[in-house]
């Protein structure tokens, strides 16, 4: 997940939870009512930002299996020509 998405869900997030908590606290209620209107909400947007660091930290998994396959085949691709190159420089050398 790239800093500008990041940013954007984060800013999202934060919006979201302002502007929700201005209206419950600007509503007509008890307080009593308003405290537990709050957890309730407070466990939703926790749930929600696990949520999305979940998502995150599989994104960033899968990035991370993805350049470790790519290394490994690029890192045989370069043994093989090495090999290839040690032959052919051995081959000359006993030829000189």
């Amino acid at each position: 997940m790239s800093d500008q998405s990041g940013n954007v869900i984060l800013g999202t997030l934060l919006g979201a939870a302002v502007g929700f908590a201005a209206g419950i606290l600007l509503a007509p209620a008890s307080g009593k009512e308003t405290r537990e209107t709050l957890g309730e909400k407070a466990n939703e947007a926790k749930d929600a930002i696990n949520d999305v660091a979940s998502k995150a930290m599989n994104s960033l998994k899968e990035v991370k299996e993805s350049a470790e396959r790519s290394l490994r085949g690029e890192t045989a691709l370069v043994e093989k020509e090495a090999g290839k190159l040690k032959n052919e420089v051995k081959s000359k050398m006993e030829n000189a």
